[in-house]
C-alpha cells in the first residue's frame, strides 16, 4: 500500500510508520497492522474474523484482542468511537476506515465494484503480503490508465 494521507496524518505501510503532522506517532506492531488492514479497503467493512486472521494469522485470539488493538488505535489517532472520524464500529461485525483520504492509496472516484473486487482478492491473498501488494499495484496501476 503507498502511504496514504488522511487529515494530518500519513501512514506508511511500507516504512512501518504513522506520523501527524510530521512528528512520529507511537503504535505497537499489531493495532498498526490493524490499522494498515482497514486502510486497505477505505470505507469497506472489514469483519472481525477477517481482521483477526490478517494481522494474528490463524492462532487463537479472542475478540477481546481486537477490541483492545481499535482501542489503541483510535487513542493514536485521537478517534472518538462515539462520533469517529477514522475507524467506524459497525456493530456485531467488524470496523470501517471512514477517514477521508488524500494520499496516492486512496482512490475517492474509483467503481464501487473494482473497490469490493480488489478487497475479494486482498482478502483471498491474506496470508501472503507480497501477492496482495502485488494485486494493489495492479489495481492501482489499471485505475490511472486511459480506459
Amino acid at each position: 500500500m503507498p502511504s496514504l494521507r488522511f487529515d494530518r496524518f500519513e501512514l506508511d505501510e511500507a516504512d512501518a510508520r504513522l506520523t501527524c503532522a510530521g512528528e512520529p506517532v507511537a503504535l505497537a506492531p499489531k493495532p498498526f497492522a490493524v490499522l494498515c488492514t482497514l486502510a486497505r479497503t477505505p470505507r469497506m467493512l472489514v469483519t472481525k474474523n477477517a481482521l483477526l486472521d490478517a494481522v494474528w494469522g490463524h492462532r487463537f485470539v479472542t475478540e477481546s484482542v481486537l477490541k483492545s488493538a481499535i482501542s489503541e488505535v483510535r487513542a493514536a489517532l485521537g478517534d472518538d468511537p462515539k462520533q469517529p472520524r477514522y475507524i467506524e464500529t459497525v456493530s456485531r461485525r467488524g470496523y470501517r476506515f471512514i477517514a477521508g483520504a488524500a494520499g496516492a492509496g486512496a482512490s475517492p472516484h474509483a467503481p464501487a465494484e473494482s473497490i469490493s473486487a480488489l478487497s475479494a482478492l486482498t482478502a483471498l491473498c491474506r496470508g501472503d503480503a507480497a501477492l496482495a501488494n502485488l494485486i494493489r499495484a495492479v489495481a492501482a496501476t489499471l485505475e490511472r490508465s486511459p480506459a
